[in-house]
């Protein structure tokens, strides 16, 4: 029993550059090189033979030099320079080229082509389970030809896998070591790998036959199968494609009226058939018509059908092969079967550039013309060659550079510049990674003078005053300057950084530092609105608060003096030692296996919309462990573009039962259009790519999709605009005519992650988990967990937990996410003993402030007893408590005592038929136009306990976790004297607060607020008298009550002008 269970058959997920590896894994002495882009030093960095090198042709010269066998990494745009330095390489130990192959980004690039002139031979693959073969083929090539051989992988494919039954070792070592030296031609043949499908007997000719290359093969494969064709199509298979063997070729066009060749970039290959038409031709054979760059017209009549680059998913072959087919089989009626078109999206979004290089360049670029153009010289400026401003004056030449062109060109700029009279900044962009080499490189190439001062300059991104200061002070120099920019602390545009901070969340399950950025202005209202977890929310990073001074000349008419220094933002950041708990209702409902609705399907494809991590994301890996767990065959197709700090654009999985050899059916992981039977959208604007009429992946129809949509834009991430650049909302109604707009779930999965777990990125398993518990997902309870909890150990902590919740949000969706009473029900007996208690602590005057307040909330308790009968009276009984508290910090007892004495005057007048509206209208304008926000009062609200408590309570602090608390503020001191005016922003600790406290015990309150507060402070007043002298108004009062309430509860009552609170009064 141990020696079979040893060579027992194991199911294992392959992925391309895995399977290269294994090819090659018997051997130690092999050496991996790969430049340090995308895409392949992701997948490569932790195998230990790994090399980083600058370029792949440096990785080919140190191969030779180790007298190794090594595999070189080529990415797309290396190509060239890899192949001209290869043509003539002979050399005494194997070297495989795997070289990328990405139509869409550079269809200008022929790798095959190229391959050929410099007389490389090239295999290329069809899909992932023919990967490793084809690697183990370039080794037996390399080997018996002495040369280089490349290994040509697709972009898509490089995001690809498969589930494959592989026994213990590796089946293909073999080919790698004993192979006698032969031509390219006899070993393509030995190791069969062109295939022949479906050959016409000799002299039988029929209608169409097709060449494929790539992944058109599996494409070709897939639409031949679906419209039952198999056997009747045929179809040879390139994947020797250089040098190509002609005999399969040859007995193809012979057999054949029209041979169509499917390559991703068209014309390539189809130039070498013709090459061998041409010669049958000259032979006097009869031979094919060849179609490649262009297809048949649909109609005799009609013009040729044109073929766009990387014309390569199913969707897409089928379209422009429909007519073909159909002579092949007249009555399959293939345009029934494609899917139906949709109207197009209100906002297509747009390809996402606030991130690396590019970002990072656009944003110096603003910087540079905000701050040139807004400056008081009468200069020329040029940014990038494009004029910003025009003057008379000298000219003035800004240039923005990103550190790998700076490395490549700038050099020779730099030097260029030098020897001209000229002012010219130069604004380099600089990676985490080099560090202060740039620097040294860039102060060896200028002279050095002395009396100019630094000519080159290094700065933060985030450090705004300081690059404004060097830009301006740069543009002001004759001669070349230099700043070089690196990024913050908290990575902003850097790519990789911007990764590693994200994994390092997810391996966590939580941030250790949560900083958020407040407003005073936010912490001021009386009324504490409750906190909605469904709510859409826009995040937006906490940068650290600066310091800044400013000045500036006021109106000649402006004739007085003042001096001020208040608050204006708080930074608050909590470290945390363990992940922050937030206590919830408990459930009664049970968690009970949901009724899988594709059970009986032949099979199942999910697309998710956003993956976090790498290929193929968190929600990716739980639904392949889990389909494995199943016994199903899987697919995978993924897009690896970056789209946010560790996301990814999207992934696509196939489920589908074990295939036997009497039923095989082509597999593909990329869904045809229409085909999803589940979208899981975690990213909003990648769903619309993915539901997009007008895009490539058209995932969805209203009869099949079921979707959950994350409806929350997520960490830097901003709002979808128009070519005109104004917001665009989401485009919901495009959603439900694509997707089962009945069982369509839009929902805020980051909010309601952010709230249970302090955690945004949760929001994607909490998605997932209810997309199970709701029967969308063909999977067991226990194979999910298993797949869950795997997930978890490889780095992704708390997926269980999330996962769990999601399932129980499915069943109770209104009411598994709200926080236990105790955190939303107020007590009011609690809140008092609070309002107490909190001045008490404090000592000194406080004591004497507490029992103030005690016996003014109880005289309010005997006074209002009317609010103590409805819900929304207790609600104002909190408003009144809370606006107490306020009145003696802005004032003390007289002030508090004013305040409750009014409200009193109102109540007695009011009407308990109507649930005393009246005063529950008063008490918010009452309150706001008493609590004029000047710097004293705000530098006492800043400290009070109720403020701090809030904060706590937002961000989840637990001090016996070991959460710590850390405040900072940005306080602006300001001086006025006559027409001059100083603008100090300091950034402080609470030092600010207590001075201003301090100092405002000594200034009279008539001192105090601007003459618009007064006078807001006194028309409240008049008015609250007017409506008690005068009950037979008393419906039109409250309507004007009412008015102003919803002007408080809308937080806009200190930015409404004096006129409009008296129109509201005089209506």
């Amino acid at each position: 029993m141990h020696e079979s269970s040893a060579t027992a058959p194991e199911i294992v997920l392959t992925w391309p550059l895995p399977s290269i590896i294994e090819a090659v894994s018997a051997e130690e002495s092999w050496r991996l090189f790969a430049p340090e882009s995308e895409p392949f030093y992701d997948g490569l960095a932790h195998y230990q033979n790994f090399r980083t090198v600058p370029t792949a042709k440096r990785g080919v010269v140190l191969a030779i030099e180790k007298e190794k066998p090594a595999i070189v990494f080529v990415p797309n745009r290396q190509i060239s320079s890899v192949y001209e330095f290869c043509r003539v390489l002979i050399t005494d130990h194997p070297i495989v080229l795997v070289v990328e192959d990405h139509p869409a980004l550079a269809s200008q690039l022929l790798p095959r082509e190229r391959a050929k002139q410099a007389g490389i031979s090239v295999i290329e693959p069809c899909d992932s389970t023919e990967i490793q073969y084809c690697a183990s083929a370039a080794v037996s090539f390399s080997h018996s030809l002495r040369a280089p051989v490349v290994l040509l992988l697709h972009h898509r494919l490089l995001a690809s896998s498969a589930t494959e039954v592989r026994k213990t070792g590796n089946p293909y070592q073999a080919l790698s070591s004993t192979v006698e030296s032969t031509t390219p031609l006899h070993l393509g043949r030995r190791l069969e790998l062109n295939r022949q499908r479906t050959l016409p007997s000799p002299g039988e000719q029929v209608e169409v036959g097709f060449i494929t290359l790539g992944e058109s093969d599996l494409s070709l494969k897939y639409l031949v199968s679906e419209l039952q064709l198999l056997g009747r199509v045929p179809m040879l298979n390139v994947r020797l494609v250089h040098p190509i063997d002609k005999f399969p070729v040859e007995r193809l066009l012979s057999r054949c009226r029209h041979v169509v060749v499917l390559e991703p970039r068209p014309g390539e290959v189809e130039q070498e058939i013709i090459r061998i038409a041409q010669s049958m031709r000259r032979e006097g054979r009869e031979v094919a018509s060849i179609w490649g760059k262009q297809l048949p017209p649909f109609t005799p009549e009609g013009p040729a059908v044109p073929v766009p680059v990387n014309a390569i998913h199913p969707s897409v072959v089928a379209r422009l092969t429909q007519h073909l087919l159909k002579e092949v089989s007249p009555s399959a009626n293939i345009s029934e079967l494609l899917s139906p078109e949709f109207a197009l999206l209100e906002a297509k979004p747009t390809k996402r550039t606030e991130f690396g290089t590019k970002g990072a360049l656009d944003l110096l670029r603003s910087m540079a013309e905000r701050v040139l153009c807004h400056s008081e010289s009468n200069s020329h400026v040029l940014v990038d060659g494009f004029t910003v401003k025009n003057g008379e004056g000298s000219k003035i030449f800004i240039e923005t550079w990103g550190e790998d062109r700076f490395l490549d060109s700038g050099i020779n700029v730099l030097r260029y510049a030098v020897s001209r009279d000229e002012t010219r900044v130069i604004i380099v962009w600089r990676n985490f990674a080099i560090g202060s080499a740039l620097m040294s490189l860039i102060s060896a190439i200028l002279p050095s003078k002395s009396d100019d001062g630094k000519q080159v300059l290094e700065v933060a991104i985030d450090q705004g005053e300081e690059l404004d200061k060097a830009i301006e002070n740069a543009s002001a120099k004759d001669g070349v300057s230099v700043i070089v920019v690196r990024d913050s602390e908290d990575p902003r545009f850097d790519l990789r950084r911007l990764a590693e901070v994200a994994s390092q969340v997810d391996k966590l399950g939580f941030r250790q530092q949560h900083a958020i950025v407040i407003p005073m202005e936010q912490l001021t209202p009386v009324r504490i609105v409750p906190f909605d977890p469904w709510k859409t929310k826009t995040t937006t990073p906490a940068m650290p608060l600066e310091t800044s001074m400013s000045t500036r000349w006021l109106e000649p008419d402006y004739r007085r003096w003042s001096i001020s220094l208040r608050p204006i933002l708080e930074r608050v950041e909590v470290t945390r030692s363990k992940p922050p708990v937030r206590v919830v209702t408990k459930s009664t409902a049970g968690l009970a296996p949901p009724k899988v609705l594709h059970g009986s399907a032949p099979n199942w494809r999910v697309h998710i919309a956003g993956s976090r991590g790498t290929q193929p994301g968190v929600v990716g890996n739980i639904l392949i462990h889990a389909g494995i767990q199943m016994g199903y065959d899987i697919r995978v197709q993924c897009n690896n573009r970056f789209v946010g700090p560790g996301r990814c654009a999207w992934s696509q999985i196939l489920y589908t039962r074990k295939q036997t050899t009497n039923s095989y059916r082509p597999l593909i992981g990329s869904i045809p259009w229409g085909e999803a039977d589940l979208l899981l959208g975690w990213d909003r604007e990648e769903v619309l790519r993915a539901i997009d009429p007008a895009g490539n992946l058209r995932v969805s129809t209203s009869a099949k999709t079921f979707a959950l949509v994350n409806i929350d834009l997520l960490e830097h991430q901003t709002e979808i605009k128009d070519e005109n650049n104004a917001l665009v909302p989401f485009d919901d109604r495009a959603l439900s005519k694509c997707c089962n707009a009945e069982k369509l779930i839009l929902r805020g999965f980051a909010s309601l992650a952010r709230v249970r777990f302090h955690n945004e990125r949760l929001g994607d398993v909490v998605q997932l988990g209810m997309a199970f518990q709701m029967g969308y997902i063909p999977a067991t309870v226990d194979a999910m967990l298993l797949a869950v909890h795997a997930i978890e150990k490889k780095g992704f902590a708390r997926s269980a937990e999330a996962f769990e919740f999601g399932r129980r949000v499915a069943i109770e969706a209104d009411d598994a996410w709200k926080p236990i009473a105790e955190e939303t029900k107020v007590d009011l007996a609690k809140l008092e003993k609070r309002c107490v208690r909190d001045l008490q602590k404090q000592g000194g005057r406080s004591v004497a402030n507490a029992e103030v307040v005690k016996r003014l909330l109880r005289q309010c308790r005997q006074s209002l007893p009317g609010l103590y009968e409805s819900v929304d009276g207790r609600q104002s009984l909190t408003d009144i408590m809370n606006g107490i508290r306020r009145c003696m910090l802005w004032g003390g007892e007289e002030v508090a005592t004013k305040f409750l004495k009014a409200l009193c005057k109102v109540y007695e007048v009011d009407s308990a038929e109507n649930g005393r509206q009246l005063t529950r209208n008063v008490i918010l304008p009452l309150a706001e136009s008493m609590l004029i926000r000047d710097p004293i009062y705000l530098a006492r609200l800043a400290r009070s306990p109720e403020i701090l408590r809030r904060i706590r309570k937002q961000l989840n602090v637990r001090h016996s976790r070991g959460d710590t608390l850390k405040r900072r503020f940005l306080s602006r001191f300001r001086l006025r004297l006559w027409k001059w005016s100083l603008q100090v922003d300091l950034r402080t600790s609470d030092w600010s607060s207590v001075f201003v406290s301090g100092v405002g015990r000594f200034v009279p309150r008539r001192w105090r607020g601007h003459k618009r507060d007064k006078a807001v402070r006194e028309t409240i007043s008049d008015a609250i008298n007017n409506a008690i002298t005068s009950p037979d108004c008393y419906d039109h009062w409250v309507d004007v009550f009412a008015n102003l309430n919803k002007l408080a509860l809308e937080s806009k009552w200190h930015t409404t002008s004096l006129e409009e609170i008296k129109k509201i009064i005089q209506q």
